[in-house]
């Protein structure tokens, strides 16, 4: 009768772990969003334009990523939260970061445009959906 105790105790724990994913939870994202135009007027949207999320090289709780405008000149970027491992004299385990700064630059073949640079960043909180302002391709400077 012990062992079918033990062994349910075990089966119901291994269940309650496998069902628990932290990572891509709400809890554990963000979101950031934003529109660009081909035209001062904003009315023609602006297809495949990259857009970088720009982590500092030093951070464990962002990473940096590329995503392109839709048809509708949307971009939308999924940032994953990542857990942080505490210094060995905290001796707990690991943590989840509160909040996270990037940047923010669009591309437009040479022409660039920064919405924010890593050191005068978005502050980003898991859970967060970040919607930037619009832009049109007449804000691009550096190139064509």
């Amino acid at each position: 009768m012990k062992k079918t105790i033990l062994a349910l105790v075990v089966i119901s724990a291994l269940v309650a772990l496998v069902g628990c994913d932290p990572f891509g939870s709400s809890q554990t994202m963000s979101y950031l969003t934003g529109t660009i135009y081909t035209d001062a007027a904003m009315t023609i949207p602006a297809e495949g334009i990259a857009v970088e999320l720009v982590a500092s090289p030093d951070s464990a709780t962002v990473k940096s990523q590329i995503v392109y405008t839709n048809s509708s000149g949307v971009f939308f970027l999924n940032i994953q939260f990542y857990p942080t491992v505490p210094g060995e004299e905290s001796g707990a385990g690991y943590s989840m970061p509160s909040t996270a700064t990037v940047g923010l630059t669009a591309y437009n073949g040479a022409a660039t445009y920064v919405y924010k640079t890593v050191d005068d960043g978005f502050i980003l909180s898991p859970g967060d959906t970040l919607a930037v302002w619009p832009i049109d391709l007449s804000a691009f400077g550096g190139g064509e």
